[in-house]
């Protein structure tokens, strides 16, 4: 019989539980606006995230474990990507972002996207149920996902780097906390969802959507709390 409650399961659950419950708030409180809308989506698919980790976990069936596998990694490449937005938007947006970046964006979005769902054979090669549920990657195509992620979180910090250093009174604040908090969080889960996957450690993937629910946490603190209203 399989335990849905282990340290895994649990800390997964939990993790989604409060980002759904941040989400519907964020979505509910003003959907039109830029900000909460790039930080609502981030919230919905650290949510996908943590869900699809927990069937990885609970699946007895080869075919759903190899397509669970692979579906984790489309979730938290769209986390990533809309923290990208929501980083350039937060708290205003201090330079536009030319259109061919836009575009090679979303291009290299939609075919990361297909690969991972629709490819997700070509993508994972294999898996295992022992010791524990596993997967063995292309190392080619898994290198690529990698290499492109690290690239939109780089992106990501100068951003909120250039940002910071141009920010005064309660926005420098905001920008500094947070730019903290993607440091940390994004070093932490792309390590325990993202390289330890390298030597088939995946003792730990409860982990990434953790530390990004962390991120999560401070952002909305900020949407949430502060008395000073913050435009799109």
């Amino acid at each position: 019989m399989i335990n849905f409650f282990t340290p895994q399961n649990t800390v997964l659950l939990i993790t989604g539980l409060v980002n759904l419950a941040m989400s519907i708030f964020v979505f509910i409180r003003s959907p039109k606006n830029k900000i909460n809308l790039y930080f609502g989506l981030v919230t919905f698919f650290n949510l996908l995230w943590a869900i699809t980790l927990i069937i990885f976990n609970l699946s007895n069936d080869e075919k759903i474990l190899r397509l669970f596998a692979s579906l984790p990694y489309t979730m938290a490449w769209l986390v990533i990507i809309f923290l990208f937005y929501f980083a350039v938007y937060f708290p205003y947006q201090l330079f536009p972002i030319k259109k061919i970046y836009y575009f090679l964006i979303n291009i290299v979005s939609v075919l990361m996207v297909m690969y991972t769902v629709f490819g997700y054979k070509l993508f994972v090669l294999g898996v295992n149920f022992t010791p524990n549920h596993m997967a063995n990657y292309d190392f080619v195509g898994y290198s690529i996902y990698a290499a492109l992620m690290t690239l939109v979180i780089l992106s990501s910090l100068i951003i909120l780097i250039i940002k910071y250093k141009k920010a005064e009174g309660i926005f420098k604040t905001q920008l500094g906390l947070i730019l903290i908090s993607v440091i940390i969080g994004t070093i932490f889960g792309c390590y325990f969802n993202l390289f330890l996957m390298y030597i088939d450690n995946f003792s730990y993937i409860h982990l990434g959507p953790l530390f990004t629910l962390f991120i999560n946490f401070i952002v909305f603190s900020f949407l949430v709390l502060p008395k000073e209203k913050i435009h799109g």
